[in-house]
């Protein structure tokens, strides 16, 4: 299938998303992640595919990729999407992944490093739309001051009684954020997005907790550092 560039949007220095338009009807669950193709020359060694998490809610009706480019040492495939220009197309296909909230009676702790947020942004825009209140901390660390989405997230926070942002800027979320986060760490179910690096690190840290491996989830992004 071919999404159509439609817009796009810098989000902070370095973030930038790209709003698509699906030429055919596609589904998707908050949560899930796409396989894109873009056909390019030269092409490096990583190849012409990448998977990325839908940013946007299916309810939003675009696929929404945000992602990060580097400073130097860019991939093939980032400098020609970074070149897409409106009316030209990718494609993609293999719609997947189980990082999806489906339990609203449980209790969770959301952790986010950097462009990791880009699941959690799908999920809680739609149960916004659903009319659905989670209860949910969210940990959502960055490296600097520029937050991916913050205005969207503060909103989301403002209209939620149940949810709680908690930003974390220059550090990583630590064991004493987790537990300020989740006093009772039996009872929260664990979802973990970021860089594979931050993902197989807390996964480590909460096993060490002594949280059940059945109570946390992880969506690890490939091909970034743990700052990313």
């Amino acid at each position: 299938m071919r999404l159509i560039l439609k817009d796009r949007k810098p989000e902070v220095p370095g973030v930038e998303s790209f709003i698509f338009e699906p030429k055919e009807q596609l589904f998707w669950k908050a949560g899930q992640f796409l396989h894109y193709v873009l056909h390019h020359e030269p092409t490096d060694d990583r190849g012409s595919d990448r998977w990325f998490t839908v940013a946007s809610a299916p309810s939003e009706g675009h696929v929404m990729l945000t992602t990060r480019f580097a400073e130097k040492n860019e991939s093939s495939f980032k400098k020609a999407l970074k070149g897409l220009k409106i009316g030209e197309a990718i494609e993609v296909s293999d719609v997947d992944g189980d990082f999806l909230v489906e339990n609203m009676d449980a209790e969770y702790v959301f952790i986010a490093g950097g462009i990791g947020i880009t699941p959690f942004r799908s999920i809680l825009k739609e149960l916004e739309h659903a009319g659905k209140k989670i209860h949910a901390t969210l940990l959502y660390s960055n490296r600097d001051e520029y937050i991916p989405y913050k205005e969207e997230l503060d909103a989301l926070d403002a209209n939620n009684p149940h949810l709680k942002i908690v930003y974390i800027v220059g550090g990583r979320i630590d064991e004493t954020a987790i537990r300020k986060a989740a006093p009772e760490l039996q009872k929260p179910v664990f979802y973990i997005s970021g860089p594979e690096p931050m993902v197989n690190a807390l996964n480590n840290m909460l096993k060490g907790m002594g949280v059940p491996e059945i109570n946390f989830k992880g969506d690890w992004f490939p091909g970034y550092t743990a700052e990313d």
